[in-house]
């Protein structure tokens, strides 16, 4: 990319961007994380340079992070594979020779994480915090016309949801909680239904993996009331009727629960979802005797 800079019209910046997040997805579907990783740094460097538009510059460090994250991932699951084969096998090797060149492979790949010491994950949340000080340049200037308003609301939220549920996979919480209501907050002014029910479908899942179902349950009914006239309503709603299933079986109201799950199949039988229906048919099946259905009615 630096044989392109010199000369460039910086007005080609977002488009020759664009290009490259696409290419760098491309790259992360087809399993390649160091390229995408690399694309994306250099994508970075070629922002900071010309100084390109903030929304731009905030999208190409949110697929950066999407990359280091895919290869924290794919380097957990190695390592939890490498650990099975080691406890399955009592066959002696030496490997050194073949560990130092995966090693020289990876540095030439640019997947090395000796990067300032930090893990991927680190390294993920930089871009999506670097993302956030670049837009926040922005935030709320006076004269800034509508549609770049709108523009800034939504990648700011993208990039607060992106860090909140890094938190919330770590087991941090109170920063898991905070971020995403944060990303809510920028939805809202974007005027974004379907992101802010999608946004308090996750606030609610985080209360869930702290077991505080109730708390989870005043959000789900939140996310219902905005999910109800969004544009994606039942893929919307199908997830939150499972979640309430869910919180509601917690508490072991049952009959509430199935009401829920009832909800979450309609929905999710409407939209295509299919790990919800499983779901659903699971719970109900297993709780038939708890049915306000008489069942001799259909005999």
């Amino acid at each position: 990319m630096s044989g392109t800079l010199a000369g460039m019209d910086p007005r080609q910046v977002p488009a020759l961007v664009m290009r490259s997040v696409e290419n760098a997805r491309v790259a992360l579907d087809d399993g390649h994380a160091d390229k995408a990783i690399k694309m994306m740094t250099s994508t970075d460097a070629l922002c900071s340079r010309v100084v390109a538009p903030p929304t731009v510059h905030g999208l190409a460090l949110r697929v950066l992070a999407d990359a280091y994250l895919y290869k924290a991932a794919t380097e957990a699951e190695g390592a939890s594979a490498g650990e099975d084969a080691e406890a399955a096998t009592t066959v002696e090797t030496d490997d050194s020779e073949t560990a130092e060149g995966d090693k020289g492979e990876a540095k030439r790949e640019g997947g090395d994480n000796s990067g300032g010491g930090k893990s991927y994950v680190e390294r993920a949340k930089d871009a999506l915090n670097k993302g956030l000080k670049i837009c926040k340049v922005h935030d709320g200037k006076a004269g800034l016309p509508a549609f770049m308003k709108s523009d800034l609301a939504g990648r700011m939220g993208d990039l607060y949801a992106a860090l909140g549920e890094i938190h919330r996979g770590e087991g941090n919480y109170k920063d898991a909680l905070r971020y995403l209501r944060l990303a809510v907050g920028k939805f809202e002014e974007l005027g974004q239904k379907d992101f802010i029910a999608a946004t308090l479908n996750r606030v609610a899942f985080t209360y869930m993996d702290k077991s505080e179902w109730r708390e989870a349950l005043t959000e789900l009914e939140e996310a219902e009331k905005i999910g109800a006239d969004a544009e994606a309503e039942s893929a919307l709603l199908s997830t939150t009727f499972a979640y309430k299933g869910k919180c509601l079986s917690a508490l072991e109201n049952i009959p509430g629960a199935r009401a829920a799950y009832e909800s979450a199949l309609k929905y999710g039988m409407a939209c295509g979802n299919v790990g919800v229906n499983d779901e659903a048919v699971d719970f109900l099946s297993r709780t038939q005797s708890h049915s306000l259905v008489d069942d001799s009615a259909f005999l």
